[in-house]
């Protein structure tokens, strides 16, 4: 069986090299006639105000990480990537002659890319934000000094750290070149993170545009800013070393398997040819892919956001 698959693989492998098409020119056709009905379908859920399903849901939050993430291009990548996924886990299900993994592996390995996306925004985010903390802590030093918001972000631009100068360059043309307005140039910049700490930064400049002596708030909101940056560290460093064990354990489970087939050769039979023993490892495989996805979401940072 597994001859087999291998076999058929490497013939399609070998077509497409032959032909030179590329798998997502295949997936691009293929998914062009869905195109309008899907569109269609996502204006009559806005219209009418429904909730979309779990895949649209996932697909949805997939796009929104990678543009926050400025990844945004690599939608398509990622899309395809799932469906790949898909198709080998399913394939390597059937190899097992058990088609619960199959599906298992199919629905879980699919996941995988959105994992993938959640991890690297969630370091992305934590990048921005360290970013972010040092432009405000620069320019709100700059703007005590000076008294004026615009000549107080010239002083400095030059070492603000990438990517956040965009949003402060984008502020100086702003001012020099098209409004004019220090109000508006300053809620243009406050749209341009999402940033609970940011956007009350933000706010305290609006407010220091009528009496400049309040610029000495600004520093709180800084340092407020800092502390929690301190705590979410705190937090990564523990949680690394939950998801170090969370690698190990299942690495030791999964490994667990061809090792017991070398030491106990029924008991491997049974967990791979009796209906019972794919039930269970079918299990298995469900409940590795289910944690993954929950140890990515909580690998996500929540620095940017204050309760009160």
């Amino acid at each position: 069986m597994v001859g087999y698959i291998l076999c058929a693989l490497l013939v399609t492998a070998g077509l497409f090299v032959l032909t030179d098409v590329r798998p997502r020119d295949m997936t691009e056709g293929l998914r062009r006639p869905f195109e309008k009905e899907v569109g269609r379908k996502r204006r009559i859920r806005q219209i009418t105000g429904s909730a979309p399903s779990l895949r649209q849901r996932l697909m949805e939050e997939a796009a929104a990480m990678l543009d926050a993430s400025g990844m945004g291009e690599q939608v398509a990548t990622y899309r395809n990537m799932a469906a790949l996924m898909a198709v080998a886990g399913f394939l390597a299900g059937l190899a097992m002659e058990n088609i619960l993994a199959s599906l298992v592996l199919a629905v879980g390995l699919a996941m995988v890319p959105l994992t993938v996306i959640r991890l690297r925004t969630a370091d992305y985010t934590r990048m921005v934000n360290e970013k972010l903390e040092m432009a405000m802590s620069s320019v709100t030093n700059s703007y005590v000094a000076t008294g004026n918001l615009l000549t107080a972000v010239e002083r400095v631009l030059t070492m603000l750290p990438a990517p956040v100068n965009d949003i402060f360059s984008r502020f100086v043309v702003d001012m020099q070149y098209l409004d004019g307005n220090v109000v508006r140039a300053i809620q243009r910049m406050r749209e341009a993170s999402e940033n609970w700490y940011w956007k009350e930064w933000c706010g305290a400049l609006i407010q220091c545009q009528d009496d400049v002596s309040l610029n000495r708030t600004l520093s709180g909101i800084v340092e407020r800013f800092s502390e929690m940056r301190q705590i979410q560290l705190e937090v990564d460093t523990t949680l690394r070393k939950h998801m170090s064990d969370y690698v190990v354990t299942v690495m030791l489970v999964l490994g667990s398997i061809p090792l017991m087939g070398l030491m106990i050769p029924d008991w491997y039979d049974m967990l791979m040819h009796t209906l019972p023993g794919k039930i269970t490892l079918a299990v298995v495989l469900a409940t590795v892919l289910a944690t993954s996805v929950w140890v990515s979401r909580a690998h996500v940072p929540a620095e940017g956001v204050e309760k009160r």
